[in-house]
């Protein structure tokens, strides 16, 4: 309590106010200034905390030549245009002159127009740098914020009071936020050609490549990729393989597809659709061609191609999410004739390039005359290997990179894994190839949607085996795994410890993350039409809608009824308040300057018979000058006025 007298007495200059903004806004920015930037700021707080008078034209032309020779430290080797021409980079260079300029103004301890506006231009820069729901509940606090700040400003400095202010302007647009967030029309700039094109929306797409080296795709990142609804459960994990782009061709350091000019899209032979299983995909853009199903796919994708190796391709780069509705066997082979390119690409070998790995495979292929046999064979070497699975590989001989990792590093993750598999493999004498793309699971997952994040990217192998493309997940033969994994392992444990009631409610949050990420956060032109055709459909869809509207309208005038209910001294004084609302409406109006007990005296001078005001009277009194405000004094008093209010009615 005492805390809140002494802040309902504070008043804040206007400096104060600026300083408190800045820091609020400034806030998600620290962490992308670099540390000359960083210092250069303590330099200049340090500065506005020891001096206490205005800083001279000498001092403020030091404070700009040190920003200068911050800004130099920090973006030192990318000054060029072509570093320039990325936004995000760009973004951050205007970061840094703000932050010179509000210094250099602040240390001056004058206001003008640019201080005054800064704290915005600061919030808005912070957007282009971070997306999410942590950002997007801070950027709700920041404009609380600095609304709460500027009306304590015009207030004169009362800042209880603008607080409470600064939440009825916000409960008052809240409806009207909603209405014009899902209604006001989003505008497409498919066509467009000026101005930056960020990177943030570029969601990681296979590219038909898939490196060895240092450029080895691995993005652990949480974006969103694509967002499924199945029609019914979510399959089991072992099946959730979405299918990319094939690769054929070893090229030491990398793997690519097949050339273009062959035709080979001219049959497909299909897996059995006994297992057959229909689901929607939205995939967001990749700038690439290759969308992504369920092994195995049984039908063509409108308005794209299935080729003969079940690699689905559209026309153009997907710049913008795109919607289809797909169906696959899950299954983990199907039939297959090959022809004579694509024999010939499956048991491609280079003996030179990797001398130990061809005398096993040698041997392995004398071993085991059988296939099959010679399949599971291959799977046992490479778990006697003792490989490991790490996310951060010691660099391959690009020269000799099987026999790098096989018999040297021995480290590596999926894309190491496969392409070891694959030239084993074809050295045994079974042709075989490299698959790309995202391999999911049900953990973050809720009824019959699915998210798959660019985390999920993967590779595997399929080997043919008795006319038959069949799967094998190669990374299934480490031994290891290294201490990051073993993190992440430890902690889906965890996971599994907890009870189901907790695994629910951490299902639901994680659930409403998505959801918030999918319709807030990427709430685009093409959100936009898809909800309104389904409202268009769904008669019931849009009266749930306007059921939650008017819910939130209930809600919100609650709250606003509730701060705008006058603040009392005291609980006994709050108690007195109908009682004093009955007398006015009898014509008995407290003056001016005359306190309760002068006017519960004049009252009962023309009233005598009513004795509960007296009582009310005495009792008023009692609580307010012997400081008696116990629960059993303020019942009593409420008991009086209840009495007293059903006299004055009659």
């Amino acid at each position: 309590m005492t805390f809140l007298k002494n802040l309902q007495s504070t008043k804040l200059t206007t400096l104060q106010t600026l300083d408190l903004a800045y820091i609020v806004v400034l806030l998600p920015l620290f962490l992308i200034l670099k540390v000359p930037m960083l210092i250069f700021i303590v330099f200049v707080f340090s500065l506005l905390f020891f001096k206490k008078t205005p800083a001279s034209q000498a001092l403020v032309f030091f404070v700009f030549v040190l920003g200068m020779f911050a800004i130099y430290l920090s973006l030192y080797g990318n000054f060029s245009f072509r570093g320039f021409s990325r936004l995000k980079l760009f973004l951050e260079l205007l970061v840094y002159l703000l932050i010179i300029v509000v210094s250099m103004q602040r240390l001056t301890k004058e206001i003008n127009f640019y201080l005054l506006i800064s704290p915005v231009l600061f919030l808005a820069l912070s957007l282009f740098f971070y997306h999410g729901i942590v950002m997007l509940s801070y950027v709700i606090f920041e404009i609380f914020f600095l609304l709460w700040m500027l009306l304590s400003q015009r207030m004169g400095g009362e800042v209880i009071e603008a607080f409470r202010n600064a939440m009825l302007m916000f409960l008052y647009s809240l409806p009207w936020v909603v209405i014009l967030f899902i209604f006001f029309p989003r505008i497409s700039f498919e066509h467009a050609s000026y101005g930056f094109k960020s990177t943030v929306e570029k969601r990681m797409g296979h590219d038909g490549t898939m490196f060895l080296d240092g450029k080895a795709l691995l993005v652990p990142s949480d974006r969103i990729v694509m967002e499924i609804g199945f029609e019914g459960e979510i399959p089991p994990a072992k099946s959730l393989y979405f299918r990319g782009s094939m690769l054929y061709v070893d090229k030491k350091d990398h793997w690519e597809p097949l050339p273009t000019y062959p035709k080979r899209d001219s049959k497909v032979y299909a897996p059995s659709t006994r297992k057959s299983i229909r689901y929607k995909v939205t995939l967001y853009p990749t700038q690439k061609r290759w969308l992504y199903l369920l092994d195995m796919p049984n039908r063509e994708v409108e308005e794209s191609r299935l080729d003969k190796d079940l690699i689905t391709t559209v026309k153009k780069n997907i710049e913008e999410p795109i919607h289809y509705v797909a169906q696959s066997s899950l299954q983990n082979k199907y039939a297959d004739v090959l022809d004579d390119i694509t024999f010939k690409a499956a048991t491609a070998y280079s003996v030179e390039q990797n001398p130990q790995t061809y005398q096993h495979a040698t041997e392995l292929k004398v071993a085991y005359e059988d296939v099959d046999k010679r399949a599971l064979a291959l799977k046992d070497f490479f778990k006697s290997q003792a490989l490991t699975y790490t996310l951060k590989p010691d660099a391959l001989d690009t020269n000799h990179t099987t026999d790098s990792f096989l018999f040297d590093k021995k480290r590596g993750y999926c894309v190491h894994f496969a392409s070891s598999f694959v030239t084993m493999a074809r050295m045994a004498g079974i042709p075989a190839r490299v698959v790309t793309g995202y391999k999911s699971d049900k953990e973050e997952s809720l009824n019959n949607y699915l998210a798959v994040k660019e985390k999920d990217a993967h590779a595997w192998t399929e080997l043919y085996i008795n006319k038959h493309w069949v799967r094998f997940e190669t990374t299934n033969t480490a031994s290891n795994i290294d201490f990051q994994s073993q993190t992440l392992a430890a902690a889906a444990q965890q996971k599994e410890k907890l009870s189901p009631f907790w695994k629910k409610v951490n299902l639901y949050l994680m659930y409403s993350k998505y959801q918030v990420e999918t319709w807030i956060l990427y709430y685009s032109h093409v959100r936009q039409l898809q909800l309104l055709n389904y409202a268009k459909k769904n008669p019931l869809f849009v009266l749930g809608f306007i059921l939650s509207f008017l819910f939130l309208v209930l809600l919100t005038w609650l709250a606003i009824r509730h701060l705008k209910r006058p603040r009392y001294s005291s609980k006994a004084l709050a108690i007195l308040q109908t009682l004093l609302k009955h007398l006015d409406k009898e014509g008995y109006t407290r003056k001016e300057n005359e306190s309760i007990h002068q006017f519960l005296l004049r009252y009962q001078t023309e009233h005598p018979q009513d004795i509960a005001v007296k009582e009310i009277d005495v009792l008023y009194e009692q609580i307010l000058y012997a400081g008696d405000e116990s629960s059993i004094s303020l019942k009593k008093l409420k008991q009086l006025v209840r009495r007293s209010n059903r006299y004055i009615k009659v």
